[in-house]
């Protein structure tokens, strides 16, 4: 327990005057000396220091410490020993008021080790002790120091207070002990430790001049964090980003999730018979299609139909996700992706409706698919697993009452977001108003269906622009207050719409892959207008994100679609693509205290070019 005294630490070498000396500091009357020395100090001289204090301050308590296996200063390695010995020492001597430091005694660089850790951890004062006798003349007993102080011989250089660094505030011995090796009276011997201590300050240091020399920028970065970083390191993310030689570091990157359907996942392959090998009902499946992929899928050699592109699901989707023993598999199987994917967040868009019976109501289905994603969040810790929340999907079509099963699932979410209320449980956040896209299924037309969903402080995301004009995308905006938009693509036709969805704060949700696949964009951009908007929409300071949509159907995860986005816009920088998981993060429906945890995952988990990855 540190006691509330005037401490005074003190070096010394070969002149045991200058501990006495120290101590006569005009002005301040210390409870307790501390001395750190070499191994090899005389112990008439360390006998004669003690005797000092005995005759002439008995009730301040005095320790002298001496550094084993110390003698002299003869390498670096030697300065680096004695080096972190004392930042131990000060850690475990100094009280709870910051100490006086004298620099007097001991070697140059006993000195300025001594100044260092003055610096480093506060000083109510840092000085030196001079006296201005001829060196023959110079002080050795005690009478002769009380006479030199008596004569105003002796002279204080005072440098001033230190306030020391914040970021060792909280440090304390404990955390960095020191090695008793054997006692001798009050002289303790201590071991030599290992450098932690002393590699711990010099990185927080280092960390932190970054920061300074990034000061300028910080406020662009997409995490503070990266002021931290070497500026070689912030120089290579600046860099376009390298499709083939980055894939590794791309695969590495933590990311973040918004655009992704359930039923879109398990649609062909070995991720398919799993699925339906699990099935309750094995008997009950309805037989494989086994549709064919088109020709150079996943990069067809032109787009492909919207209608054609969604037939490709027709193995999965509402047919085999009724068997609740295939639902379940689909969940657990899809957070396996995710985490193979280093998905921290994922939003995942499901229709309950649809995977319904009669034995089986929307609310059973999504209590299934909610009790899936939860049972495998919490057999994780909670910095390793991949948050997943949900979204429900209300689904415009070409013709009937759909809009009645909208309503159903409107209703469904909010009594599922007022059921589901712990945030590190699996919840649902938000709704998506998806399906048929054109003039006559416009967002505004819902206007009165979506009130409750804001009223009850659900988020909602619209696909609008993949599909139609850019006023799909205004009508989404404006009529339905959409947080975010899907895919968007046609929002680059309208940049008035662009300034208000970059002063918004609106989410853009893009899908590389399933855009390529339907639209058709050039590989690696060809110019003019049809070049994919990404990077345009990120250089207009929209919060552009980066999907999977259907990750089976399009054959591609989110680390593929962060590649294809590069390949799509060769201007793309690796620091672009941490702007994009920031935009994420940014634009998921999380409560504040979800995004600041989130945040902070993410960016402890950023991988630096120093990790193996990239040259300069």
């Amino acid at each position: 327990m540190k006691l509330s005294r005037t401490t005074l630490l003190v070096s010394l070498g070969s002149s045991p005057a200058i501990v006495p000396e120290a101590f006569l500091l005009p002005d301040v009357a210390f409870d307790a000396v501390h001395v750190l020395t070499t191994a090899s100090i005389r112990e008439a001289d360390v006998a004669w220091v003690e005797q000092w204090f005995t005759d002439r301050a008995p009730e301040v308590e005095l320790t002298i410490t001496r550094v084993a296996e110390f003698s002299d200063f003869k390498s670096e390695e030697d300065h680096f020993t004695f080096e972190e010995v004392l930042y131990r020492w000060v850690l475990e001597r100094s009280g709870e008021l910051p100490p006086w430091f004298c620099l007097t005694g001991g070697f140059k660089t006993m000195s300025a080790a001594v100044q260092k850790a003055a610096a480093i951890f506060g000083a109510a004062e840092v000085f030196h002790v001079l006296c201005d006798l001829p060196f023959a003349d110079q002080p050795k007993t005690a009478e002769a120091i009380q006479a030199a102080f008596e004569t105003g011989h002796l002279h204080w250089i005072k440098l001033g207070s230190e306030s020391g660094w914040p970021q060792f505030r909280n440090l304390t011995a404990a955390h960095f002990p020191l090695t008793t090796q054997r006692m001798t009276g009050r002289v303790a011997m201590v071991a030599a430790p290992d450098h932690s201590l002393r590699g711990r300050i010099r990185e927080i240091v280092e960390r932190s001049h970054r920061i300074a020399g990034a000061w300028d920028r910080l406020g662009h970065l997409p995490f503070p964090v990266l002021a931290t970083w070497p500026a070689g390191d912030l120089d290579w993310l600046d860099q376009p980003l390298d499709p083939p030689g980055d894939a590794t570091w791309v695969a590495s990157l933590p990311k973040v999730e918004l655009h992704c359907h359930l039923g879109g996942f398990a649609t062909h392959g070995d991720v398919l018979r799993q699925v339906r090998s699990a099935a309750a009902e094995p008997s009950a499946l309805t037989a494989l299609k086994l549709l064919p992929l088109p020709a150079h899928w996943p990069l067809p050699r032109g787009a492909t139909a919207l209608e054609d592109y969604m037939n490709l699901g027709d193995d999965n989707g509402s047919a085999l996700l009724r068997d609740p023993g295939c639902l379940a598999a689909q969940c657990s199987l899809l957070y396996d992706h995710l985490r193979s994917q280093n998905v921290i967040h994922a939003e995942i868009r499901c229709s309950p409706a649809n995977y319904a019976s009669a034995n089986r109501s929307p609310w059973m289905v999504l209590s299934e698919i909610q009790r899936a994603f939860d049972c495998r969040m919490q057999a994780d810790e909670p910095a390793d697993r991949c948050h997943v929340n949900l979204i429900i999907i209300a689904t415009r079509r070409k013709s009937g009452d759909y809009r009645a099963a909208i309503s159903r699932h409107l209703a469904l979410a909010v009594s599922a977001a007022e059921h589901w209320t712990h945030e590190a449980h699996c919840q649902v956040t938000g709704v998506d108003l998806a399906g048929y896209e054109d003039i006559s299924t416009r967002a505004h037309y819902f206007r009165e269906e979506f009130t409750a969903i804001h009223r009850c402080g659900l988020a909602l995301t619209v696909h609008a622009g993949e599909n139609d004009e850019a006023e799909g995308i205004w009508r989404a905006v404006f009529d339905l207050n959409a947080r975010r938009i899907g895919h968007a693509l046609h929002l680059i036709d309208s940049p008035e719409l662009m300034r208000s969805v970059a002063d918004r704060g609106i989410g853009v949700e893009m899908c590389p892959y399933a855009n390529y696949q339907i639209k058709g964009f050039p590989l690696p951009g060809g110019g003019g207008r049809e070049d994919y908007p990404l990077k345009r929409y990120l250089d207009a300071g929209i919060r552009v994100t980066v999907n999977t949509d259907n990750i089976g159907i399009s054959a591609a995860g989110l680390t593929e679609n962060l590649l294809l986005a590069a390949r799509l816009c060769p201007a793309l920088t690796r620091m672009d693509l941490l702007r994009l998981q920031s935009h994420a993060l940014q634009s998921a429906f999380l409560s504040p205290a979800q995004r600041t945890r989130l945040t902070g995952i993410l960016a402890h988990r950023l991988p630096q070019r120093a990790a193996g990855f990239g040259s300069a």
